[in-house]
């Protein structure tokens, strides 16, 4: 008698060549079996959105200054000063702004965390009531939201965290340290404000560094703006465009500005 074929085997077949596709391994944790997470997420939001925003206001703010001050003034040697200064002024406001604006935010959070502390130990019942509203607001049913909220509040930790996620819509993890944001803006802010500045110093007239910086940054403008519409999940020519205008109708204004009165 001939073999009999083997059955068919219950996972799906792969072909030559072809990688199987990555499972999600299976954890264990306190209440169960549960998946890890297989997509990755935009890690360090905090700090992209520092740079883009140091990025773009040092490159728009010098060469918005830069394109109106070089309409007033025909003194390339005074241009570069003034950009060069204008640059580094730019970079300590804006790594000192970026630590006192990140500092705000992580003594709202501690305020808020303080706060709704003192309301689970002295008001626990009204918070446990309002957790439940909340979940099933969120489509749980009241029996649902009754074992979720159990659980939660039997550790105060986790349940002030819940309450902080819940209702307040903030989280421990998304603030970044002050000086961390301070430096990431700042050395953005002085890298943007460079761009505009090089042409200047790559050519020995006004006539052709203007011109020259102003495309320049531009492009480069562009360019920052695809990158951060990649980032965020944005139509990168979008994005770009977007950034792009921005920074033309800005320098425009200033240069207009600039070669309609003389500011020296």
């Amino acid at each position: 008698m001939g073999r009999e074929p083997d059955p068919p085997s219950s996972s799906p077949s792969v072909s030559s060549g072809e990688a199987a596709p990555a499972a999600r391994k299976p954890l264990k944790g306190r209440f169960g079996e549960r998946y890890q997470e297989k997509h990755e997420h935009i890690r360090g939001r905090g700090l992209i959105s520092s740079s883009a925003l140091g990025l773009a206001d040092g490159l728009i703010t010098n060469l918005s200054f830069l394109t109106g001050f070089g309409g007033a003034i025909s003194d390339i040697n005074l241009i570069r000063f003034a950009g060069l200064a204008a640059m580094l002024a730019g970079a300590v406001s804006m790594f000192f702004g970026g630590i006192l604006g990140a500092r705000s935010e992580l003594d709202l959070y501690t305020a808020d965390s303080r706060r709704e502390a003192f309301e689970i130990d002295n008001e626990r019942e009204e918070e446990i009531q309002e957790l439940k509203n909340l979940y099933v607001d969120k489509g749980l049913t009241e029996a649902e939201a009754e074992t979720v909220v159990g659980r939660v509040s039997a550790n105060k930790d986790r349940f002030l965290e819940d309450m902080l996620v819940n209702e307040l819509h903030i989280h421990r993890s998304h603030l970044e340290r002050p000086y961390k944001v301070g430096i990431v803006i700042g050395l953005s802010f002085l890298v943007g404000a460079l761009v505009p500045l090089v042409p200047y110093y790559l050519t020995a007239e006004k006539t052709y560094s203007l011109p020259a910086s102003v495309v320049f940054s531009l492009a480069f403008l562009f360019a920052a703006g695809a990158w951060k519409g990649r980032i965020v999940g944005r139509h990168a020519w979008r994005s770009g465009l977007e950034t792009l205008l921005i920074g033309a109708v800005a320098t425009a204004i200033l240069f207009v500005i600039g070669t309609a009165f003389v500011f020296v």
